[in-house]
């Protein structure tokens, strides 16, 4: 399951724009296969700017004034919260993103005693005792393991299908993938992602064990089991840029 768009799409940040009295958040993706800025609206992550090589803030502006009615009004009242961009420094206070929720990040002295990392509720309590990046991202792909092999257990049963292994990766380009010889391979990342984005992943890995390609009877069968797998796989690709490119832990 590749992720077609993020070698072409590179994200810039976070912007505000003052349109007709309204503040709006949007954020902007640079891309090198385009001439002109295209604007995108999205029901989960609102107003994306796509701008070329060359442009201006200035020219930004200009569109965004020009075409303010347009974003006013398809942007929704209650504009959605952007999924916060992975920090590239994640110390005490910081919060990451864990299924959908965010996980404060709280480090603790504790010798050399206890696990590096550990969940308590909504906090993720880092030892300083412990290489603190390494072991933040060695418990995101234990937990990816237990999760994806518990949902993945449970989806074969209702498919009527049957994979052999898990493997979990850090892939650039790739969100999964099944082998013939039915093995499932996920990137980790995509424990970052809500629940509903890692189900739709999960299950469509595993309806290529039963059809090795995207053929309408593949779609069809996906349809039995995540009718909703043309939102999910929109939002994915809307947000692959902050889950997998800026996925990096320092301290």
């Amino acid at each position: 399951m590749a992720g077609k768009h993020i070698s072409r799409l590179a994200l810039i940040g976070e912007r505000q724009a003052e349109l007709q009295g309204r503040t709006v958040n949007y954020r902007l993706k640079q891309s090198l296969r385009i001439r002109g800025i295209r604007l995108e609206i999205h029901r989960d992550s609102g107003l994306t700017v796509v701008v070329p090589g060359r442009y201006s803030q200035r020219h930004v502006q200009d569109i965004l004034n020009e075409k303010s009615g347009w974003i006013l009004r398809h942007l929704p009242a209650d504009e959605p919260r952007q999924l916060p961009l992975f920090l590239k420094e994640a110390d005490h206070g910081e919060r990451l993103p864990f299924m959908g929720k965010m996980l404060k990040v709280v480090v603790r002295d504790s010798g050399d005693k206890g696990a590096p990392v550990r969940l308590e509720g909504n906090r993720l309590i880092l030892s300083t005792a412990a290489s603190r990046a390494k072991a933040l991202e060695n418990w995101y792909r234990q937990e990816a393991a237990h999760i994806f092999t518990q949902k993945a257990d449970s989806f074969q049963q209702s498919m009527g299908l049957r994979y052999k292994k898990i493997v979990i990766r850090g892939q650039r380009k790739r969100w999964a993938s099944a082998s013939p010889t039915g093995n499932l391979s996920v990137n980790w990342k995509l424990l970052m992602a809500p629940e509903a984005i890692i189900d739709y992943v999960i299950m469509h890995e595993l309806a290529h064990l039963k059809y090795m390609d995207h053929s309408r009877k593949f779609w069809d069968f996906l349809s039995r089991f995540c009718p909703d797998w043309k939102h999910h796989r929109k939002w994915l690709i809307a947000h692959e840029d902050e889950l997998k490119s800026s996925a990096t832990f320092k301290f």
